[in-house]
């Protein structure tokens, strides 16, 4: 069976509006997910309300969709501008460890596990994040438990390195700006298809959109804006993606208001 992206459809729904009514959202999530079945819809909707992400109440023949506070603090983790404007004090976060050679596997479950937290690794077991870390640090030693010389320190300098040095040492800028240029050259950001496109045509369109635009952030850290490297293509990625947004509702809120 296909695999679904519950949380890319989520974060769909959140691009329109925070309350769809029926048929709509239900023929929109059927389509996303691209089957023809209404009973894929009802399992999308009961896997996102299961998930305490969307709610849904029925006033008589009408089903109301909303999505929950659970369900937009989700989105807003996952919204690059709050990374950018994320306040930093000038200090590094530095965890730093040693897992012997015979150890190998564990090794790399533990580099894993940070660079999922996009973790900037500045040199042979040294990691560097710019903000609090011991949320972070909690929760790899919570699931992969604890390494040997596993330690962390906070330090305003680092010695020989400027502020700029370290961020492009520790994190693969290079494969960044190709992803996000590629988002800004692919032809789906175009949003004037939208203007007259059905129901199908946007949610094909919108799983194209979230695909690319999921891997144009991928491997970035979200730094603050201070911190960004000169050549940094994230908020033309952000600009383009907000205005595929605007057109997507806009359009989608007019086959409502041509439905109701």
């Amino acid at each position: 069976m296909k695999t679904i992206d519950y949380l890319g459809i989520l974060e769909s729904l959140g691009w329109i509006l925070d309350k769809l009514s029926r048929p709509t959202l239900n023929n929109w999530l059927g389509e996303y997910a691209g089957y023809d079945h209404r009973a894929s819809a009802s399992r999308l909707v009961n896997r996102l309300q299961q998930e305490q992400l969307i709610r849904r109440t029925r006033s008589g023949k009408t089903m109301e969709f909303a999505i929950t506070e659970k369900g937009w603090a989700r989105l807003r983790d996952s919204d690059p501008e709050r990374g950018w404007q994320r306040a930093w004090d000038g200090n590094w976060r530095a965890i730093t460890f040693d897992v012997p050679e015979t150890r190998r596997k564990d090794r790399e479950l533990l580099w894993k596990a940070l660079r999922a937290r996009k973790l900037g690794f500045l040199q042979r077991s040294i990691w560097v994040w710019p903000h609090d870390l011991q949320p972070i640090v909690k929760d790899i030693i919570r699931v992969e438990g604890l390494p040997e010389c596993f330690f962390g320190f906070t330090t305003r300098d680092i010695w020989l390195c400027k502020h700029a040095e370290i961020v492009a040492c520790s994190w693969d800028w290079e494969e960044i700006n190709r992803r996000q240029q590629a988002y800004l050259r692919h032809p789906a950001s175009n949003t004037r298809a939208l203007e007259t496109a059905s129901v199908e045509k946007l949610a094909e369109a919108t799983r194209v959109e979230w695909s690319i635009y999921s891997s144009a952030f991928s491997l970035d850290p979200l730094l603050p804006q201070r911190l960004l490297p000169p050549s940094y293509a994230g908020q033309s990625v952000q600009d383009r993606h907000k205005a595929f947004r605007r057109a997507l509702a806009q359009r989608l809120l007019l086959l409502s208001s041509a439905k109701a």
